[in-house]
């Protein structure tokens, strides 16, 4: 369905659609976000980016017209996508006392352009980005019409371009400009973004996260509770995807809210995907003892699922994430003298099977997705602290422990 679509998924619990993209500059990836009401007071759980799901959360809020004192809006990290309109707090429910609450750790995201570029530019020193990659002409052709060449390039002429860059040797200094290349067209795919910075107030100054048990499961968060003292939303700690991410659980409904708290491979330098496991391990804990049965991402799922389908989305989670660290392991495990990232990239993509971690993760990178493999099996070894060495090109090396 068309972006901002929204789905009631019970009383007063709704979903606004978000959007896969098909490509990197022209196709931004949208969030799913939530809204809820629970007696006087409205949530809003993230709230996306660009006009079709602003316009969602209005209607939403113009819905409940009169029926709100209270308007929460509950970003769950600092990443643009989630949190482009978090303005429309001014625009709804005029009268109604408004609050808005980011994870402290997240601010650093909010700076976008030098956090993320910061990001893309620590691999310049480890390996050669455009080695090894596979860049479609006519894909190509387009971002560049996008970005200001001639109305009339075609992947033809693109094509022939890359061939001449190959046969004059000049591709690793081409290289060395893609990451702010990349960090230009992210943003400037995605429609204009307001976090609302003046009126984010940090969770932790609400009070410092508590401990939280629902069920089996141990968390630590913090809780919105009704003037009946019952809970209305738990926000609880993960941190898996991005420094201070968290997941929200709704117990009226046995609804989690996972936003981006599903990544299990570190395709940011802030990503952890041991924590993002253990954040599945304890959702499927809470499926075992009943406490949960709605479960939807801001990316995948897109919406919500439950029974087998919730319990198999929580297993892929930690399946993904497990076989990527066996297999990039095992490589380097052959290579006790160290190995270097372009190395172990070739060596991966040429021994991946079809439909394997490894394969899925090359065929989503540019120009699908912002990310680059050679970039998470960098984040990958340095999140491990592996022992570094240096190879005959004096690029770094990684050693297996």
């Amino acid at each position: 369905m068309p972006t901002g679509t929204i789905h009631e998924i019970a009383p007063d619990l709704y979903l606004i659609e978000g959007h896969h993209p098909h490509n990197l500059w022209d196709d931004p990836d949208l969030p799913t976000l939530a809204v809820y009401r629970s007696g006087r007071r409205l949530y809003l759980l993230d709230t996306g980016v660009g006009p079709e799901q602003r316009e969602a959360i209005r209607e939403l809020a113009n819905r409940y017209a009169g029926e709100v004192d209270e308007v929460l809006l509950l970003n769950s990290h600092g990443h643009l996508d989630h949190l482009g309109n978090n303005d429309v707090l001014a625009e709804i429910a005029p009268g109604a006392t408004k609050r808005h609450h980011l994870p402290r750790a997240s601010r650093s995201a909010l700076e976008f352009e030098s956090f993320f570029g910061a990001m893309y530019k620590r691999g310049l020193p480890y390996f050669d980005y455009l080695s090894g990659l596979t860049l479609p002409p006519d894909g190509v052709a387009s971002l560049l019409r996008a970005l200001g060449a001639d109305d009339a390039l075609t992947g033809a002429d693109v094509a022939d371009l890359g061939a001449r860059i190959a046969q004059l040797g000049i591709g690793p200094a081409v290289s060395g400009f893609l990451p702010s290349l990349v960090v230009d067209i992210l943003l400037q795919t995605y429609p204009p973004v307001f976090p609302s910075v003046e009126t984010i107030v940090d969770y932790e100054r609400i009070a410092p996260a508590a401990d939280i048990r629902i069920g089996d499961s141990a968390w630590t968060g913090w809780t919105f509770a009704g003037d009946d003292g019952r809970p209305e939303v738990q926000v609880l700690e993960s941190g898996g995807h991005s420094f201070g991410g968290v997941v929200f659980y709704l117990p009226e409904h046995r609804f989690m809210f996972m936003a981006d708290e599903t990544t299990s491979v570190p395709i940011w330098a802030d990503t952890d995907p041991r924590r993002t496991i253990a954040t599945a391990h304890k959702a499927l804990a809470m499926i075992d003892g009943g406490q949960l049965e709605l479960l939807c991402a801001g990316h995948r799922p897109l919406l919500p699922v439950s029974g087998a389908e919730a319990r198999a989305a929580l297993e892929g989670v930690i399946a993904s994430g497990t076989e990527f660290a066996a297999v990039v392991g095992e490589v380097l495990a052959r290579h006790p003298d160290g190995i270097g990232i372009d190395a172990l990239y070739d060596t991966l993509l040429a021994e991946a099977q079809p439909g394997s971690t490894i394969a899925i993760l090359a065929g989503l990178q540019f120009p699908v997705f912002s990310t680059f493999l050679k970039l998470t099996l960098l984040n990958h070894c340095l999140l491990l602290d592996l022992p570094q060495g240096t190879d005959a090109s004096n690029r770094p090396t990684f050693k297996p422990v």
